[in-house]
């Protein structure tokens, strides 16, 4: 599991640093101005759908139901898939059309803020018209990586998002001066759906699980998976809904929308490392293991991969944290991205920086209750952290503006993380072990010392930071970064951190 651990985050961060190289061109090529933030709600509009029929309710669903059947029978397992794939795109295709009849009214709801300015309300609809079809896509795509987890096939999924963020970059380089450069990107995002898709349809059948498009409606666990997916649905558009709400509320300020959208780039690269990928590869094998009623094992599981996911999001959060303005700096203010954008950016990561813990934890407890086929518990919470929230976000922005809807996003996943753990709990009681609560406590204690370092550092030399030669701010931003990881680690092997990381 370790190894695929590996090979998971490998693939992952590799996709985050080219969504980042995408980030990097769309800020280089929009700034922050109204086109920068039409073409970031077009693009945030399909993945909504995709993380909650395709990721959220559908994987969740579908991968234990499929991984018992590949026990059970290989060809009953195939037939289930084609019995899946078969209503997937039926209700895409429709779902796609009422989208593109209703984007209008839509964006009301999506950014209400765009249509006090006619042309950039009328500007977003248009590329979201473009986009939409992308869902059908992603949608295909999760359901065809879901079977390639479920025979820990799992790079091929992690794979793809490198696909998208070439074919937009490259796409719209070649022909925004035919399409103009929004447009460009918009219809970019549709040739990249074609590629993935046909990179996804080889991998299966490379791992022989092809299979006919059919439709049996007497299967049960055809309509075990649509019983099931309802709340999953509702649950993982609770969670997905949290973004939506923020984006929208954000709407309301000028620039917001690609701000939280450029920070939130930099943060998902340490919650995909770990977070994502332990996400990713717990569902199968919890699935398995409930299935047998191996208690003892899955407590000592959950409680070493707990221990590995805040080795790393501790320290990244108090990295974030403390370096976000240099970061900020290095990696976007060129071209349209200004100074003032730099400043407002890194306040905006910073604040997002303090729930990465919490968002990391999310991915690796949400999957307890899936493997469990339970969908109920998750949608109760989901919908307590939604109402919360929205509730911070809208307190927080009067005073503090965008910065005060990543303060509220983070607050309300400390709660989420919370509130998952103790229902947890009723799955073969399970609990955090004392060896992992002193772990967690080391941990912090090391981080603590990083940052002394950190602090330091930016008090005596921060004019190196932001120095006119690239080289000498890449350097010295490196440097530390380096530097800091380094002290982290001698912390962590004077406290013993190395040895209790594997104990059970």
């Amino acid at each position: 599991m370790f190894k695929s651990g590996i090979i998971v985050a490998f693939f992952t961060l590799l996709s985050r640093f080219f969504g980042l190289a995408r980030e990097l061109f769309i800020a280089n090529t929009f700034g922050t101005t109204i086109f920068a933030d039409c073409v970031n709600v077009a693009f945030k509009f399909p993945n909504l759908f995709r993380r909650i029929f395709g990721e959220g309710a559908l994987s969740s669903v579908f991968i234990p139901i499929f991984s018992k059947k590949l026990i059970e029978s290989e060809d009953g397992a195939r037939q289930f898939a084609g019995n899946i794939f078969f209503l997937l795109i039926l209700v895409l295709m429709a779902i796609t059309v009422i989208l593109e009849i209703t984007m209008p009214y839509l964006m009301l709801l999506i950014a209400p803020g765009f249509y006090a300015k006619p042309e950039k309300f009328e500007l977003a609809v248009a590329l979201c018209r473009i986009t939409t079809p992308y869902l059908i896509f992603l949608s295909v795509i999760a359901i065809l990586g879901g079977m390639l987890n479920s025979v820990r096939k799992f790079w091929a999924l992690a794979f793809v998002p490198i696909l998208m963020s070439s074919i937009v970059v490259l796409y719209t380089y070649y022909f925004q001066g035919r399409y103009t450069a929004h447009y460009s990107i918009a219809y970019s995002l549709i040739v990249a759906g074609i590629v993935q898709v046909t990179f996804m349809l080889f991998c299966v059948y490379r791992a022989k699980l092809l299979f006919s498009i059919t439709y049996n409606r007497h299967d049960p666990s055809v309509m075990e998976l649509l019983c099931k997916m309802g709340p999953a649905a509702v649950s993982s558009g609770a969670q997905q809904l949290n973004l939506f709400i923020s984006n929208s509320i954000s709407s309301f300020l000028p620039g917001a929308v690609s701000v939280l959208s450029y920070a939130d780039r930099l943060y998902q690269l340490p919650l995909a490392l770990i977070g994502i990928t332990f996400g990713t590869i717990l569902l199968p094998e919890l699935s398995k293991l409930y299935s047998t009623q191996e208690y003892d094992r899955i407590n000592i599981l959950q409680n070493k991969v707990v221990r590995v996911a805040l080795f790393i999001s501790i320290p990244a959060m108090i990295g974030l944290f403390a370096m976000a303005e240099p970061i900020i700096h290095l990696i976007y203010e060129r071209g349209e991205f200004l100074n003032k954008d730099t400043l407002i950016t890194s306040k905006v990561l910073a604040g997002f920086a303090l729930g990465l813990p919490a968002f990391t934890l999310a991915k690796i407890i949400t999957p307890i209750y899936y493997a469990n086929l339970d969908t109920q518990s998750p949608l109760r919470i989901s919908l307590y952290s939604l109402l919360i929230n929205t509730i911070l976000n809208i307190l927080l922005m009067v005073p503090f503006g965008a910065v005060g809807i990543a303060v509220g996003s983070s607050i309300s996943a400390w709660i989420n993380v919370y509130m998952l753990a103790l229902g947890a709990k009723k799955y073969g009681n399970l609990k955090v072990s004392v060896s992992t609560k002193q772990f967690i406590g080391k941990v912090c204690v090391a981080s603590c010392g990083m940052w002394l370092f950190i602090y330091s550092v930016n008090y005596y030399w921060n004019d190196l930071f932001f120095a006119d030669s690239f080289f000498i701010k890449f350097i010295s931003i490196i440097g530390v970064i380096s530097a800091s990881i380094l002290i982290f680690c001698l912390f962590s092997f004077m406290l013993n951190l190395h040895k209790v990381l594997y104990e059970r």
